[in-house]
């Protein structure tokens, strides 16, 4: 099949297969997925140590919503 394309082909092209990284692999996907952990981790270590009033105030008000639905009559 190579034969039959290589007059269309230009020989300085490099083919797509031969190169490593022309599809994602379960082990890039992996490495992708782990570094996006560590950088939300280390974004929301940063938040707690930072902004601790913040996360206080989200808890505060997260726990008078569930309070409400849960305690409120029907």
């Amino acid at each position: 099949m190579d034969a039959d394309l290589a007059p269309y082909l230009d020989p300085h092209v490099q083919r797509l297969q031969d190169t490593e990284g022309c599809c994602m692999t379960g082990q890039n996907a992996r490495k992708k997925i782990s570094h996006a952990a560590r950088e939300t981790d280390a974004l929301v270590s940063d938040l707690m140590v930072d902004q601790p009033l913040l996360w206080l105030g989200i808890a505060f008000l997260g726990g008078l919503f569930f309070g409400k639905r849960l305690f409120r009559g029907n």
